[in-house]
């Protein structure tokens, strides 16, 4: 896995990724793909890694399946990380998701026909929002929230005086999961596949001091009380918080790990850190990443 290729490469998740990658000696390709050019704010944070020409970046239209711009990239790649979204929050538009799974399944498609070996999409624990509510939080305790149980898509909330559902936003998830699974087979698992429900890693420090019941950093929290359901929703947003360093240690497993214990070609985790009574089973992804979460959130 030397040649790896990130989409949504100037974006929060693709841009530490890609600056982690790059500082791996195994490592001899970057190619990012994003619609637009690193800033020079991360350009100059680029040129501090020694061997940062090992990066080559194209702006390339993921919707359009003919584009040669991330094609070529890709069919030279062992390894293809998929971040790329065109809205990448849970308020998304039916617009934003369908073109959001058009990408997803245009670049899964293209890996598979390029033989790459592995291919890491990025999901949500969206897909699993509706367990934060009655009756499905009555059906699990601290960490038994797994990738076998059924899928039960969308997240429903309040953020300042807006009401909030990420169904929309989730199904282009649900269904890519779905599409990965499916090509995993069909390439007779030639191309593996890792779909991690990502939690919620945010831009910048990432530190969980700033975590918040919004659920989302476009929004802000709703007013302060002390009812069960403000609580409620306040705890099941920041237990799901992945710091910086479990996230690249996730992705780098993600990329580089063993495939041989895997039940099949492609592989469902939940990418959280090791917060405090969290719903969410990390199981999964220490069996078959030997993912090991060093940093976690703690409510005591």
């Amino acid at each position: 896995m030397s040649r790896i290729t990130i989409t949504g490469a100037c974006g929060n998740l693709g841009w530490k990724l890609l600056c982690h990658l790059l500082q791996q000696p195994q490592v001899e390709r970057v190619f990012g793909i994003a619609l637009e050019q690193p800033t020079e704010l991360q350009l100059t944070e680029l040129h501090q890694i020694s061997d940062h020409e090992r990066a080559t970046f194209a702006q390339g239209d993921l919707t359009d399946y003919h584009d040669r711009s991330w094609r070529g990239a890709v069919e030279r790649s062992d390894a293809v990380v998929h971040f790329a979204a065109q809205n990448p929050y849970p308020e998304a538009s039916w617009n934003d998701a369908n073109n959001s799974l058009d990408m997803t399944l245009n670049l899964a498609n293209a890996a598979v026909a390029a033989g790459v070996k592995r291919f890491a999409f990025a999901s949500s624990n969206h897909v699993m929002g509706r367990y934060k509510d009655s009756p499905l939080s009555e059906t699990i305790g601290a960490g038994e929230l797994s990738t076998n149980l059924p899928h039960a898509v969308g997240t429903i909330w309040t953020a300042a005086d807006s009401a909030m559902d990420s169904t929309v936003y989730a199904v282009a998830k649900s269904s890519g999961e779905r599409a990965c699974r499916a090509l995993s087979l069909q390439s007779d698992g030639k191309t593996e596949f890792v779909c991690t429900r990502i939690g919620w890693c945010q831009p910048g420090e990432n530190h969980p001091s700033t975590l918040s019941s919004a659920g989302t950093p476009t929004q802000s929290s709703a007013a302060e009380t002390e009812d069960l359901e403000s609580a409620k929703n306040d705890r099941w947003f920041k237990s799901m918080w992945l710091s910086n360093r479990d996230f690249l240690q996730l992705y780098s497993q993600a990329i580089f790990a063993d495939s041989g214990g895997w039940p099949e070609p492609c592989i469902v985790v939940n990418g959280m850190s090791r917060n405090e009574g969290m719903p969410w089973s990390l199981e999964e992804a220490e069996c078959w990443l030997g993912y090991r979460p060093q940093d976690g959130m703690s409510f005591s």
